[in-house]
């Protein structure tokens, strides 16, 4: 009797086991991601840039405790999406060489890139400036791992710029739209000047 027993405990313990560690993986399932990330950006390899993007995409759905961020339905943002567009569009007529950059930087920066961080890690990580902080270190890690340490310093008050905004809007079109826009006003506007008044952060 007692040894038909010990079946069932055995294998109540081991239930127990596997869901603690579900349990675990899925609580630091975040932290686990930011760091295969940031270790699939460690070493330059071809095509590279296109793995961190899958990476971006692909991690957040592991995670079971995450959800999809929904679409706004108020008349107000999609006024606002139209506006961001409208002025990305406007550029776009005034300098159309730089077309290929938007469309990279929308596709291959911005939807990516928002997805993850801000969508993403930050909302795992926690709420308020804590988790802004953390998520734009991990941003700018990204950034400093694959163009440079410069080029971590200039997207990290960006990077809680966006945090703050997703905290207060959780819009993740917004975001995408505004990450994008600022993208392509930095390549027009501010690059140049950014070179001549700060070249070592070019």
């Amino acid at each position: 009797m007692a040894g038909s027993r010990v079946p069932g405990v055995a294998g109540r313990t081991q239930d127990a086991i596997q869901a603690a560690n579900a349990i675990l993986i899925q609580r630091y399932l975040p932290w686990i991601s930011g760091a295969v990330l940031a270790g699939g950006a460690v070493f330059s390899y071809a095509g590279r840039d296109y793995v961190l993007i899958g990476l971006m995409l692909f991690l957040p759905l592991l995670d079971r405790d995450w959800r999809i961020p929904s679409l706004s339905r108020s008349r107000s943002r999609h006024l606002i999406w139209a506006g961001l567009l409208i002025s990305g569009i406007a550029l776009l007529v005034w300098r159309p060489s730089e077309t290929p950059f938007a469309v990279a930087t929308l596709l291959m920066a911005a939807i990516p890139e928002e997805w993850f961080f801000r969508a993403y890690f930050m909302t795992r990580a926690g709420n308020g400036w804590r988790a802004n902080l953390i998520a734009s270190l991990l941003f700018s890690l990204l950034h400093g791992l694959t163009q440079g340490w410069p080029a971590a310093i200039r997207v990290f008050a960006p990077s809680l710029f966006f945090g703050w905004l997703y905290q207060h809007t959780r819009d993740l079109p917004l975001l995408v739209l505004v990450h994008a826009l600022s993208n392509l006003i930095y390549a027009l506007f501010l690059a140049g000047l950014m070179a001549t008044w700060f070249p070592d952060l070019r």
